[in-house]
């Protein structure tokens, strides 16, 4: 697995001040204030549509803030989202002709790192899989497709919504191990998620969305 997950040498990190944002003109949180670095998770939790997605989505820098700041770092420079953020939403946007290989080329392609296809696609268990088309897979190795875009991205920082969704035990222990190799690594990781947060062997940090606010760790 060390080849999939070389030293992040980079400190990089991403830091929430006063954040409201909104959905259908729909106020859904406000005033959140909190950061994330290198070594660290951040578990959001809370009910299904209390606003878990358009946090993340905030937090990559697809939404704009109705109030508040985001800001992303990069050894303590101000940087764009997109240089240290792999994101995995909660639905699957691969091209379902494509097969998992294919599809995983082409996003390896976006980083430069398309020696690692193959090792991504064995460490999530989608190797015999590795022809078939995206369509036709179940939502679970859909799931794993995700976290291989993450892998082979090589970003630093991990936004993931609920990245166990319809995986079984097998996989979410896969899941863990790999968030535990990134962030051992040097990598960080924010996860949302509407159960509890779980241990992971690391310290990890939780905060639990409700209506308009937010309550947790800061």
């Amino acid at each position: 697995m060390s080849k999939l997950f070389p030293k992040i040498n980079s400190i990089a990190g991403v830091s929430v001040d006063a954040l409201a944002l909104s959905r259908g003109g729909i106020e859904l949180f406000r005033d959140i204030t909190v950061r994330i670095a290198s070594e660290e998770i951040l578990w959001i939790h809370g009910g299904n549509g209390i606003g878990k997605t358009t946090l993340l989505e905030g937090l990559c820098g697809l939404l704009r803030p109705d109030r508040g700041r985001i800001e992303w770092r990069r050894e303590h420079a101000p940087c764009q989202p997109s240089d240290i953020i792999a994101y995995q939403p909660h639905l699957s946007f691969a091209k379902a002709v494509m097969s998992t290989h294919e599809e995983l080329t082409f996003w390896a392609k976006l980083h430069g790192t398309k020696a690692l296809i193959d090792s991504a696609l064995d460490n999530v268990g989608l190797t015999p899989k590795s022809h078939v088309p995206c369509g036709k897979l179940s939502a679970g190795q859909k799931r794993r497709l995700a976290l291989a875009k993450l892998i082979i991205s090589q970003k630093p920082i991990w936004i993931m919504d609920e990245p166990t969704a319809a995986i079984d035990k097998t996989g979410r222990d896969m899941v863990d191990a790999l968030i535990r190799a990134h962030i051992e690594r040097g990598g960080g990781a924010i996860i949302a998620s509407h159960n509890p947060a779980r241990a992971l062997g690391l310290k990890v940090r939780k905060l639990t969305l409700e209506a308009a606010s937010l309550e947790g760790t800061r």
